[in-house]
């Protein structure tokens, strides 16, 4: 009768898995199915199921890592050594703390979501006090707003870390509840009534204003027409165009200026 396996556990390549990962979800499987050091001693069960989880170029890389013995011999813990020391890269522990101090809070990152990455970053710093570390870099390197003035006026004695992020993060809930809850903002309908009250100032201005009495257009002054020394075509009087003229009685003549409409046209 075929045994059963509580979970799946899937195949792993080098090439797109991280090893550290993949090897915490076997240790997590060999766990769910009773498969320990107990009752199996030699290893030999948890080697068979490591080896057959891995693609064939994965395989292929453990067997040379193996050599000059043959991998199916490895005992298990031996073979996890071996793929420990190719697939971990090598830390400095300078280059490591270097990352953690130079690392901020990005713009839409919770408080929650700054402390937990921050944690992440101390994983190869090895540090003699870590929550001390996590929690001064927490405060400086959180963006400028009310939650960072906060926390830098309280007392490096008193505060955690755990503090710190929960103080954060009530302040950024409560400055959210406040902006959904405000009345819509004035500023708008003040510049509206601003720009409309300019608009209407300007149309009656418009309005207002008395045609030159010498073209007949609305944008200047009559003493400032250039068409004052013109002739008029209808009167034969200097200083209005025909179409500003009143006169009832008018005499028509050849000596007379431009017509209105060649006289626009320039």
């Amino acid at each position: 009768m075929a045994q059963s396996f509580c979970g799946i556990l899937s195949i792993f390549d080098h090439n797109v898995n991280d090893w550290k990962t993949y090897k915490g979800r076997v240790t997590q499987w060999f766990i769910a199915n009773n498969i320990d050091a107990k009752n199996d001693a030699a290893g030999t069960r948890r080697r068979a199921i490591l080896l057959s989880a891995l693609n064939d170029g994965t395989y292929k890389l453990a067997a040379d890592l193996a050599l000059p013995k043959d991998v199916q011999e490895v005992p298990y813990e031996e073979l996890v050594t071996l793929l420990d020391n190719h697939f971990t890269p090598k830390r400095c522990g300078f280059s490591e703390r270097h990352n953690f101090y130079a690392a901020s809070q990005q713009p839409g990152e919770t408080p929650t979501q700054w402390a937990a990455r921050l944690r992440g970053l101390t994983a190869h710093c090895g540090f003699s006090n870590v929550e001390e570390a996590l929690r001064d870099r927490f405060v400086m390197g959180m963006l400028a707003g009310p939650e960072r003035e906060k926390l830098f006026a309280l007392d490096t004695e008193t505060l955690t870390l755990a503090k710190a992020v929960e103080l954060a993060e009530s302040i950024r809930c409560a400055r959210a509840g406040a902006a959904a809850t405000a009345p819509a903002s004035t500023d708008q309908a003040q510049v509206f009534k601003i720009a409309k009250g300019q608009n209407s100032v300007n149309t009656t201005n418009s309005a207002e204003k008395k045609k030159c009495s010498v073209c007949g257009r609305a944008n200047h002054e009559s003493s400032q027409c250039r068409f004052a020394k013109y002739k008029c075509k209808k009167c034969n009087t200097v200083g209005h165009l025909r179409r500003m003229c009143n006169k009832v009685n008018y005499v028509l003549t050849g000596d007379v200026s431009e017509d209105d409409d060649a006289v626009f046209a320039n």
